[in-house]
Order: structure tokens, then C-alpha cells, then sequence
């Protein structure tokens, strides 16, 4: 059945084309990492439907990051500042395309919501970076550490005999995990424990979200 867009769907993916055809992000051009690793050919039905949603769930944060990245890019204060968020946003588009690529090969799809998460992603990046870049790098090396937390209990919940999306997670958790390391070493401050909750919370709204549709 062919999804019938409303006004502000449209609007938000206009927004997205817009901000994309701006800043231009291209993905690094490394490899998939499961490219050279064969199919897992008697999976079982329920292993594919919990693959493809755990996928999709990762497909969405990927899209956020995109947003998230941006969002910080535009209100960095300074050159360098946002060169290294536009170049963590060009290896996060690595994550995004081999996410995608994994659900066409599970015959699956990506979030309906996706549209939502990337605007409200861009909004919460330049939010947190009105004050300073300390506070940005702060939100960015929070932000690292959940993703990489989430994406180790994701790792965990895929069949074994899998070793096609295994491969992927555990490449997309070594880069968020040195995204972080570099976030803390530029300056990063530290985040207030109400703020990470709050994050954690919107974070969770997401995966559950993006799990179903």
C-alpha cells in the first residue's frame, strides 16, 4: 500500500532534501564491512522479522546523527569545530548506507518516522550548541556512549549465525566509541545527570517507535 504523505510530512522532507543538498554530507566511501561475508541462507522467519526491526532501529538513530551533526555544524563557533562535526557526519553516513543496505538484503524497510527524527535531531544539536563548543562536545560524547550501549545489546540479540549484521554493529560501535574519545579530548564538558535522563528517556521514544513502524 503506497504511504500517503500529510502537509507537514512533506514539509519535513522538503526541510531534509534542503539541509542535505546544503551541507552536502557524503559518506566517507569505506567499504561495508559485510559486503565479503555470505548470507545466512536457513534463517529463520522470526530471526529475520528481529533483525530486520533491530536494523531499522539503527537506521533511524543513523538518520538522528545525520541531524544531530548538522545541527551542531551550524552553530559551532568555531572553523574547526565544525569541520569535525561534518566529518563525524560523513562517517555516521557510512553507518546510515550500510544499515539501509542490510534491510533491502532482509527485505525490509526503514522508519516511516524518519523524517521527524532527522528535523527534531537538527533542532536538538543547534540547542545544545548556543552557549559553546564545550557544551556541544559534551552532548556529542553522551550521546556516543548511549549509542555505543545500545548498539552492544543489539549485538547481543542478533542470532549468532548472523555474522553479516554482527559485523556491521560492531564497526558502526568502534566508530561511535571514538567519536566519543574524540568529542572528550577536544574539551568536552561534562553533561548534567538530568540532561543524560532526558536524553536517555527521548532516545528510548525513538527505538520503540522506529522498532514497530
Amino acid at each position: 500500500m503506497i504511504k500517503k504523505y500529510t502537509k507537514t510530512d512533506k514539509i519535513l522532507i522538503k526541510s531534509n532534501e534542503i539541509l542535505n543538498m546544503l551541507f552536502n554530507i557524503q559518506s566517507s566511501g569505506r567499504e561495508n564491512p559485510a559486503n565479503n561475508i555470505n548470507e545466512v541462507v536457513d534463517m529463520k522467519e522470526s530471526d529475520s522479522k528481529l533483525v530486520s526491526s533491530l536494523m531499522r532501529v539503527n537506521h533511524s538513530g543513523e538518520v538522528a546523527a545525520q541531524g544531530l551533526y548538522i545541527g551542531h555544524a551550524i552553530l559551532s563557533k568555531t572553523k574547526t569545530q565544525e569541520e569535525m562535526m561534518l566529518d563525524m557526519a560523513s562517517e555516521e553516513k557510512d553507518h546510515l548506507e550500510w544499515c539501509e543496505q542490510r534491510l533491502k538484503e532482509l527485505n525490509s524497510r526503514t522508519s516511516i518516522f524518519n523524517p521527524l527524527w532527522f528535523s527534531g535531531s537538527i533542532a536538538i544539536g543547534m540547542l545544545s550548541s548556543i552557549s559553546n563548543d564545550k557544551s556541544a562536545l559534551g552532548f556529542i560524547e553522551e550521546t556516543e556512549k548511549q549509542v555505543a550501549e545500545h548498539l552492544e545489546s543489539h549485538i547481543k540479540k542478533i542470532p549468532k549465525s548472523d555474522i553479516k549484521t554482527h559485523s556491521i554493529l560492531k564497526k558502526m560501535k568502534s566508530d561511535e566509541e571514538h567519536h566519543g574519545e574524540t568529542a572528550q579530548k577536544n574539551g568536552a564538558s561534562e553533561l548534567p545527570l538530568r540532561l543524560k535522563k532526558v536524553m536517555e528517556i527521548t532516545s528510548n521514544i525513538m527505538k520503540f517507535a522506529s522498532y514497530r513502524l
